[in-house]
């Protein structure tokens, strides 16, 4: 019983930690600094 606790406490923690770090990587505003620059057409 102790071993199937343990395994269920470790199933949860896994399950929060993936679902922390897959709602921190959807970020809807694009960034501000850095990425792609605009195009400046070359005389």
């Amino acid at each position: 019983m102790k071993f199937i606790r343990q395994v269920l406490l470790a199933l949860s923690i896994a399950s929060m930690v993936a679902t922390v770090l897959r709602t921190r990587g959807k970020n809807p505003v694009a960034p501000q600094q850095g990425g792609w620059r605009e195009v400046t057409p070359q005389r």
